[in-house]
């Protein structure tokens, strides 16, 4: 009978775990979106947005458990068009937020007072899911990273892929959704200016772009 205990080899759990902890602190697009939600919408955009990009690791520790990851990386095209679209998503992203500020610019300029534009809960949840699934770096950190802590020797390869997985996705989620209270706080203080918000939202677009960028030059170098 299957117990965790046989699956895991509990020494590269805790180095795992370890290094788990260090990796959720790295921004990426995830936390930026996650930062933005929560500072122009609040915690509870923040949160709809962090059970997208749950479902989307979700989706990803699942694809790796079965190799389909591993297919995807071994092939050009494949990941090639992967890559593409997702550098291509997060770039419309940052086109928006980049949008978003100059409007807030040209209203104050007018004298306008201008209302945050606010998605519906479900276009939240899939823009989380989305910026997660398409983001090919992911697929180049599992086949990489979790495979240093996975014992051959306790059999069960595809299951330990999992459990790392999904122990990532349950650590980062819960790192998030600190992060969306946290950004809605700051967002009711500082949310009152216009120039402020119309700043946030420019900033916020410009380094949307920059990972759009860095995704588009992403190299699969374990290939």
């Amino acid at each position: 009978m299957l117990s965790l205990a046989t699956l895991i080899d509990f020494d590269l759990y805790r180095l795992y775990l370890l290094a788990v902890l260090i990796l959720i602190l790295i921004p990426g697009p995830d936390m930026l979106l996650i930062l933005s939600r929560g500072l122009f919408e609040g915690w509870k955009a923040g949160w709809i947005a962090t059970a997208g990009i749950g479902v989307g690791a979700l989706v990803h520790s699942v694809l790796a458990a079965l190799g389909v990851s591993a297919l995807i990386a071994a092939s050009p095209h494949l990941f090639g068009v992967l890559q593409i679209v997702g550098a291509f998503y997060l770039l419309w992203v940052g086109s928006k937020s980049l949008q978003g500020a100059w409007k807030l610019w040209k209203a104050q300029a007018g004298g306008a007072v201008p209302q945050v534009a606010r998605l519906s809960p479900r276009k939240t949840f899939l823009h989380g899911m989305m910026t997660n699934l398409l983001n090919v770096k992911i697929i180049l950190f599992f086949l990489a990273f979790v495979p240093q802590f996975v014992n051959p020797a306790l059999g069960h390869v595809g299951v330990q892929s999992l459990i790392l997985g999904l122990t990532l996705a349950l650590f980062g989620c819960g790192f998030l959704l600190v992060m969306a209270v946290m950004a809605s706080g700051v967002g009711k203080a500082l949310m009152g200016s216009t120039r402020i918000r119309a700043a946030l939202d420019g900033i916020a677009g410009v380094i949307f772009i920059g990972f759009a960028i860095r995704l588009f030059l992403t190299e699969r170098k374990f290939a």
